[in-house]
């Protein structure tokens, strides 16, 4: 594997040059509590990975959640399904490479596939969320609808619908 680009802010952007579309890898450090004596890694530690891969893929076309909820609408992005895989074990002190891209593009919701690797490229897990483009419904706290994602959205992460 080529070694990371220049960071931005904490995560690396890198551009869809293949055409699969904007994505972003951060670097993590496997820490004493995130995996059990056999090197396997908690599910929630993969789960807190992936959720700031899909949260810095957002900052990196400049939005983040205070932007989303008060420049766009009350929009927030919930997770509907999640699933991951394992492949490899770890150890305390390890650092891996967390990559995270929009893979399908759908009305209301899109799909982010991470895959979790070591420096050198070898994998240690992948997976995936499902999440819903929903905005706020007027004068009912704390309910949301599901909404059509914007065009202009879509099109910052160089993604098309499926």
């Amino acid at each position: 594997m080529s070694p990371l680009p220049p960071r931005h802010d904490d995560f690396d952007v890198v551009p869809g040059v293949d055409g699969s579309g904007l994505s972003v890898r951060h670097r993590v450090t496997v820490e004493w509590g995130d995996c059990d004596p056999a090197g396997i890694i908690f599910y929630p530690t993969y789960f807190r990975w992936w959720d700031q891969g899909s949260w810095r893929l957002f900052r990196a076309i400049g939005l983040d959640r205070r932007a989303m909820r008060e420049d766009l609408g009350g929009v927030e992005i919930p997770i509907l399904e999640a699933a991951g895989a394992f492949q490899s074990t770890v150890a305390p002190g390890d650092a891996l490479v967390v990559s995270s891209r929009v893979e399908r593009w759908g009305n209301s919701s899109f799909r982010v596939a991470h895959a979790v690797a070591r420096l050198d490229g070898s994998p240690v897990a992948s997976g995936h969320e499902t999440r819903c483009w929903t905005t706020a419904v007027a004068g009912q706290p704390g309910k949301l609808k599901a909404t059509r994602i914007p065009e202009d959205i879509v099109a910052r992460f160089d993604g098309s619908r499926a």
